[in-house]
């Protein structure tokens, strides 16, 4: 970095000691000028291309470890429902097995209604797996733009009616951390789609000053009391709450006035993993 300084001393010392009588004032300043551009350009371009390859190789590595996080909640869904669907699949066809031997029918035909409902329920978690799959963001896609779009889709395939309002500038969020915002509102969405029997859904996001406000409603019926957890198969709000801690975030759920459920997720610009 001195480099530059030296030569335009040199060329200094030239110009007034040595050709202080052959080159006038008015050129001499000019060339030392030029000269003093062209070896800082010599030396900070280098520097400027190492320093564009290092902010490209970090991106590359942001995006690599966010899609391996996406890659392992797809498979922790699968894990949790489709693995456990097949036990359970396993054990309600060894109990029919046996039913039909003792001729006992009734008995029998309970487990095959629980087969068909489990069937179904798989069934289901695949399908949105491979929806969320055909519905990952683009690149450079922001937060209120998937949203858009995905809801839209969603709403389609569920036949819902769904709208998405936002409010705020939008903030542009590391990678893994915008990521999980939209994880959430995808197992929000599910959550609505799969237990609130609704007619209607509601996304809103509010950009504020330092966080982040995700609200997901529907008309539906309500929440059940009690709320079901891991314990009873249903994975949804603990999937939920794991995306806001990881985020440093927060995790309401509550009833609508007039009927229907409210998610309320917060999550802030800074903080927790990933940020």
């Amino acid at each position: 970095m001195l480099l530059p300084a030296i030569v335009v001393f040199g060329v200094e010392y030239l110009r007034h000691e040595v050709f202080h009588d052959l080159v006038p004032e008015l050129w001499g300043n000019l060339m030392t000028g030029a000269i003093a551009f062209g070896s800082s350009a010599l030396i900070l371009i280098p520097i400027y291309r190492r320093l564009e390859a290092a902010d490209e190789q970090l991106h590359a590595r942001e995006i690599e470890h966010a899609v391996s996080e996406e890659r392992e909640r797809l498979g922790r869904e699968l894990h949790d429902g489709v693995a456990q669907a097949l036990f359970f699949l396993g054990v309600k066809a060894d109990a029919l097995r046996r039913f039909l031997g003792a001729g006992a029918l009734e008995a029998a035909g309970q487990a095959a209604a629980e087969i068909t409902q489990a069937l179904n329920d798989t069934s289901s978690r695949v399908r949105d797996a491979i929806f969320d799959v055909r519905t990952a963001p683009e690149p450079g896609e922001s937060i209120g733009a998937w949203t858009r779009t995905y809801a839209r889709k969603f709403a389609e395939v569920h036949d819902l009616r769904g709208e998405v309002a936002e409010t705020g500038p939008d903030v542009a969020l590391p990678l893994p951390r915008a990521l999980r915002v939209m994880a959430m509102i995808r197992e929000g969405l599910h959550n609505v789609a799969k237990h609130a029997e609704a007619q209607s859904f509601a996304v809103r996001l509010a950009w504020g000053r330092d966080s982040l406000t995700v609200v997901v409603a529907d008309d539906g019926r309500g929440l059940p009391a009690p709320v079901p957890g891991p314990d009873r198969g249903r994975y949804g709000l603990a999937t939920l709450r794991e995306y806001a801690q990881a985020n440093g975030g927060t995790l309401t759920v509550s009833a609508r006035r007039g009927g229907g459920t409210e998610l309320v997720l917060c999550v802030p610009y800074r903080g927790g993993a990933g940020a």
